[in-house]
């Protein structure tokens, strides 16, 4: 019982989030300028941090990631490893991200179980559907194309995804400061972004600044 209670408030906390960082490393100097930058963004307010570094060798991988999970543990975020699971669970992180051609989401839960968040990546209706019918517990979505039809913007399936998905749907693409009144008017209410945020010159002002725009 205790575990589905667990469970259930881990979902409804990510429920509630709207602004999801992605990291990427390769423009810092150190990893002690990597670790601020993340540091910023949290006291900017962001709400879920993705751990996705792919050049990095594994013993670096955990031992960015354990000081991550510290540093969401004190501003309250909620900590994912992209791609994989084993250095997700050495973590302890609360779940882990898959793209379309990594393990399944079956495999991810029952390496990780039941109470790990897993969120999949999907750039089509097709994959979302294929994504909740696996068990996925949020999903990012894109990249996205604004279309302009006289002086309103859509997002090709986002309408749909959000009258028939029931799960969080974070969007990613090229989202900065310039455009994301855009696609709050599109419909958007949750974002993904990586390097317009990971490399403000002050993330945490960056942070407000998108936050300041979200629903």
């Amino acid at each position: 019982m205790w575990n589905k209670l667990k469970e259930q408030l881990t979902l409804l906390k990510l429920e509630k989030k709207k602004l999801y960082l992605i990291t990427n490393s390769d423009q810092f100097l150190s990893k002690d300028e990597f670790l601020d930058a993340i540091a910023s963004a949290l006291q900017g307010g962001v709400e879920i941090i993705q751990f996705r570094e792919k050049e990095i060798p594994d013993s670096v991988k955990i031992e960015l990631a354990r000081k991550i999970r510290m540093l969401c543990d004190e501003y309250g975020a909620t900590f994912i490893v992209n791609d994989r699971a084993d250095i997700a669970q050495i973590a302890e992180a609360d779940g882990v991200h898959l793209g379309q051609d990594d393990i399944s989401v079956s495999d991810a839960r029952e390496i990780l179980g039941e109470n790990f968040i897993i969120g999949k990546s999907c750039e089509n209706t097709d994959q979302v559907i294929d994504a909740m019918n696996e068990g996925a517990d949020y999903i990012t979505f894109g990249p996205v194309e604004i279309l302009k039809n006289k002086n309103t913007y859509s997002i090709e399936g986002l309408s749909w995804i959000k009258e028939n998905i029931d799960i969080p749907i974070f969007v990613i693409g090229d989202i900065n400061k310039q455009n994301i009144n855009i696609l709050i008017q599109a419909g958007v209410e949750k974002i993904a972004v990586g390097e317009s945020l990971m490399y403000a010159k002050i993330p945490e002002e960056t942070a407000r600044d998108f936050l300041k725009y979200l629903p």
